[in-house]
């Protein structure tokens, strides 16, 4: 009779993937006119949430088109 190995299975070995970064596409300047009122709004909120003018306008266009 053959001896059976006793050997303690090991656990399967899970394999994580790690998410790549995303592409970022190059930015385009493009020229936009606010009234002064609107830009005193915008820049407004864009520092009480710590971003850069350009970036809450990005996002909020981000956001509007993801809606759509």
């Amino acid at each position: 009779m053959a001896k059976k190995d006793k050997k303690a299975k090991s656990p399967p070995v899970a394999t994580v993937i790690a998410p790549q970064p995303l592409e970022r596409a190059p930015k385009v300047p493009v020229a936009l006119r606010f009234n002064a009122d609107l830009l005193t709004q915008i820049d407004a909120m864009a520092q009480k949430r710590g971003m850069s003018r350009n970036a809450l306008i990005s996002y909020w266009c981000s956001r509007a088109l993801d809606s759509e």
